[in-house]
């Protein structure tokens, strides 16, 4: 039998946000290992688009986040991996969700685009017109993920219970001081019942293709330009679970839920981009499925992982409203989230890795619109 291995952190969760959270880890000079069921954005990470786009409309405390998070990664990665992201910017067509005036009154730098002008950069552009972004992007997520936990010891395990014992967690073969749970979709390891996560179903299809799509487009789906490897990505959030009595437990590929129904998403995402620039000889590559995490509020959530039970058993006075001070809350020792990044897990997962590994290592105070407390007590409440 092959010797216990300590570590300092163990992730649990092998997608955008552990995989990010490990990199800054990593970067400190802690001892990182990552563990995943299936293997390195082998859920909703490897299915994701993995586009970065800004979010038009008027200035809000979310859309300022969103912006400031794009801001932050679209840097990270071109510093770190210049070869795995492609920056040419997002035209975005306007739909129910993003109307005219959204698209045109906002804060960030965009530029109107007629269909007269759009077939004068692609005579495939259909009759559309749209709003373009220079900030935006896309990128490779398997890749990005493999590279952002070079250096950390990964293993692919079904993590169901932790055992706590002499200040540390064993999981198998491994020890670990501190626990992160970066487990998106997954029934989470520990008690967190003010977190209550809807999955929402999402598909992407990689494609060749001889069109030459200059930049990113969104509508209901969106549609990349031509990456480095000559693919393009076709992606959609199309499903929320919100009204299913289920937990997932598997990946979208081998749920019941959707088993059999490919063959006609992967026509469907065709249908909808061909309204918008015409595919010439496509050849479609490979399908991906997943789960992607979100709450209610549609902010992500990072922090110490409290204890719910005992901070009510010892202040029940929460119940009713007050305000006790976070600092005097019950957490598990040692264990620490960073969840419900949904839609845009690439968009916010080196920003919020960022942040938490800045609250773990040196316990700076994480926004109140970002932290587990803020759930809590707002859950708590409503009780």
């Amino acid at each position: 039998m092959s010797p216990m291995k300590t570590y300092d952190y163990l992730i649990i969760g092998a997608g955008s946000a552990g995989c990010n959270t490990a990199y800054f880890l990593k970067q400190s000079g802690k001892k990182v290992a990552v563990v995943d069921r299936e293997g390195i954005a082998g859920g909703a990470s490897g299915a994701a688009g993995a586009f970065l786009s800004p979010l038009p409309g008027k200035t809000n405390l979310y859309n300022t986040f969103v912006n400031n998070a794009l801001d932050f990664s679209i840097d990270f990665y071109q510093r770190l991996f210049p070869e795995d992201i492609d920056a040419k910017g997002v035209l975005r067509v306007k739909n129910d969700n993003f109307t005219e005036e959204k698209l045109q009154t906002n804060s960030i730098g965009h530029q109107y685009y007629s269909s007269q002008e759009l077939q004068k950069i692609s005579e495939n552009f259909k009759e559309i017109d749209g709003y373009f972004y220079a900030d935006a992007a896309v990128l490779d997520p398997l890749k990005i993920c493999k590279k952002l936990i070079e250096g950390c010891d990964f293993y692919i395990e079904n993590v169901e219970t932790l055992t706590f014992e002499d200040g540390l967690y064993k999981v198998g073969e491994i020890k670990a001081k501190h626990i992160v749970l970066a487990q998106g979709a997954s029934s989470s390891l520990v008690e967190l019942p003010y977190m209550k996560i809807s999955p929402i179903f999402g598909l992407r299809i990689d494609v060749k293709t001889t069109t030459k799509i200059p930049f990113n487009i969104h509508k209901s789906i969106s549609i990349s330009t031509n990456k480095s490897d000559g693919t393009v990505a076709i992606g959609a959030t199309h499903q929320r679970h919100d009204n299913e009595a289920m937990t997932c437990l598997t990946t979208c590929d081998k749920c019941e839920y959707y088993v059999n129904s490919e063959e006609g998403q992967i026509q469907t995402l065709l249908s909808q981009a061909e309204e918008l620039i015409r595919l010439e000889n496509v050849e479609v590559l490979k399908t991906y499925k997943g789960a992607r995490a979100t709450i209610k509020s549609y902010f992500p959530v990072i922090g110490r992982a409290i204890d719910h039970e005992n901070s009510l058993k010892k202040y029940p006075s929460i119940k009713k409203g007050t305000k006790i001070p976070p600092e005097k809350l019950q957490y598990h020792e040692n264990i620490y989230v960073i969840n419900a990044l949904g839609s845009r897990g690439f968009v916010f997962g080196p920003y919020l890795a960022k942040i938490l590994s800045q609250n773990i290592l040196h316990a700076d105070k994480i926004p109140q619109e970002l932290s587990t407390e803020k759930l809590f007590y707002k859950t708590a409440r409503t009780k």
